[in-house]
Parts: C-alpha cells; structure tokens; sequence
C-alpha cells in the first residue's frame, strides 16, 4: 500500500514543488524580502497611507493564484492518501464481511451475485463438459466481478463511504442523504459530540457532517472482484449434484480486491480553473481540463484506488472433495 501511495503522489508532488518555485520566483520579481516581516507588519499597522509599486501590483494576481494551486495540490495529495486507505478499509471489511454468517442467503463466504469480469486480461475459464479430454483441474482462473445489492456489499462500501469522509467538503453541494444515510450520519454527530463535547455549542457542526456524508455517499463507489484458481473447484458448479460451492458463494482464499472511486471536491477558485477547456501546442485536448469535471456548484476530480486481499473464510468442516473431478 506504501508503495502504490508514493506512486500515485508522485505526479502532485512535482507539481508542488514547480508551484512553490514559480512563487519563489514571483516573490524575488516583485524585489520583496521574506525576511523582513517586521517592515511588512509595521506597514500594515500604518494608517496614513502608501503607495505599493508596480511590480507588486503586477505580480499580486499571479502570486495569488500560485497560492491556491499550491493549496489545491496539497489537499491533492492527501486526497491520493485517504482514497487509498479507503480502499484498504474496503477491502479489510470485505475479508470480514464476506466469511460472516449474517442469515440467509448470505451464509458463510456468500456475498453477491457476480459474474466473469468481462475487462479481466488472461481470463481461462475451466472446461465443464466431463466429456473433454481437458476436463479437470488446470492453470490459470477467472477474475470475477460482484455485482452490489446485498447487506455484505453495502457494508463493504460504508467502510470506504467512512474513510472518505474527512475529504469530503462540509459545504452544501445539494447532496441529499436517504434514511440510512440519514442515521450514519446521526452516529457520526454522536461520535463526534462524545470526542469533543465543546462542539455542542457550535449548531453549524451537525449541518456540516450531514453535508460531508451525503457527498462522500453520492460520490464514492466501490468494486468488488476476486480471482478463483482453476486448480479448485469451479465456482460454477455443474447442475448434477453434488455441487462443491453454492449459490453467491467465494472459494476459500480467494483474493479479493476492492476498488474504490472517489470524486474529489475541488476549491471553487482552482476548480474553476482546471475545468477550463486549454489544448497543447500541438493542438491536443489537456488532459486535466478533461478529467475535471462540473457538477452542480462542485468541481470534482476523480480519484482511484485499489487493494487486494485474501478471502479470510474458514475451509468448510465438510471434507473438501470434488467427485466429478
């Protein structure tokens, strides 16, 4: 996970630093001197007047400007960091989510229905006809994609809905919570007020967990898939009895990863910005002018993370053995 977050900040940390160079520079141009705020607060104090140079009043726009990017690239960057620790989170709760027995249909290592995942490279399907001379196990498996619907899934995607959270802005962005939505965030208010109970006294505090956790529910989506070895079992069994796996069920140990999609808030000002429709000089679309993208009154970013696990099931107490096999 360490090394997928380094990668994945790389490209916002050289943005950083380009940034933080170009307002160096824009400071040196104007002829200020960062070390001297003592002059700069003595200014400020002066009630009778002054007249500011043309260079400062050239380069202010800009050197503002450069500040927001700054900003922007930094909330970026920590964003890249809690996308993938929501994926994490996921995934960790789908480890144990996934092998738990919560009642009918989803017993023990039942989650969803899924099928083969369709965009999987190397997919192998095993040969099910007892017929073929290749009937049997061999190498290779099938990646296959869950499909949501079911209590273990909407579990798993809370984790991740959680974990976004804290980026999430706590503005109103005409993000409405439905009636579980509406409780998770009566927990978090209530959490919240246990962990800080000088937070009472301030109303707006309610109102704007309930604006963070509608927005991370409407903008943050899960994926499920996991990857069944053809040296197991198949995961569809055949119709002639006796089956190895039932219905919605994953094979023991299987891997699971979870992705975790996340439409990242943007800063009015920046946003803006970045959403502006620019080419390149050889006349091709800019890449983040298309990324970014407007909803409502929120620009949005999209933000991706992956993490795979295994499935931390138990091997069934029924003897392990396949007889068509």
């Amino acid at each position: 996970m360490g090394r997928a977050v380094l990668l994945a900040c790389l490209p916002w940390v050289v943005c950083l630093v380009l940034a933080v160079g170009v307002a160096l520079l824009l400071v040196r141009i104007d002829g200020s001197r960062l070390r001297r705020l003592r002059r700069l607060w003595r200014l400020h104090r002066n009630e009778a007047g002054g007249a500011q140079s043309l260079a400062f009043v050239l380069t202010l726009p800009f050197f503002v400007m450069i500040l927001l990017f700054i900003v922007q690239v930094s909330q970026l960057m920590i964003a890249t960091v809690v996308v993938h620790y929501a994926a994490y989170a996921a995934a960790r709760s789908a480890s144990v989510w996934i092998p738990a027995n919560i009642g009918d249909p989803e017993t023990e290592n039942r989650v969803s229905y899924y099928a083969p995942d369709p965009e999987a490279p190397d997919q192998q399907v095993p040969i099910m006809d007892p017929d073929h001379p290749d009937f049997g196990p061999s190498e290779g498996g099938v990646t296959y994609l869950v499909e949501p619907g079911s209590l273990k899934y909407a579990k798993i995607e809370s984790a991740a809905v959680m974990a976004c959270l804290p980026i999430c802005p706590s503005r109103d962005t005409d993000a409405e919570l439905d009636g579980q939505g509406a409780r998770a965030a009566e927990i978090v208010d209530r959490v919240y007020s246990a962990l800080s109970p000088e937070s009472t006294a301030n109303r707006a505090i309610p109102r704007r967990l309930r604006n963070k956790m509608a927005y991370a529910m409407d903008n943050t989506r899960v994926e499920i898939r996991f990857y069944h070895k053809n040296t197991e079992p198949p995961l569809r069994p055949y119709w002639i009895p006796p089956a190895e796996f039932r219905y919605n069920e994953l094979g023991w140990q299987d891997q699971i990863t979870v992705t975790v999609y996340h439409d990242l808030a943007l800063l009015p000002g920046p946003g803006r910005l970045l959403a502006r429709e620019t080419y390149r000089p050889g006349g091709e679309p800019d890449s983040v002018s298309e990324t970014v993208e407007r909803r409502g009154r929120v620009y949005v970013y999209p933000l991706k993370a992956s993490i795979a696990m295994g499935n931390e099931g138990e091997k069934s107490v029924i003897p392990y053995i396949y007889d068509v096999y």
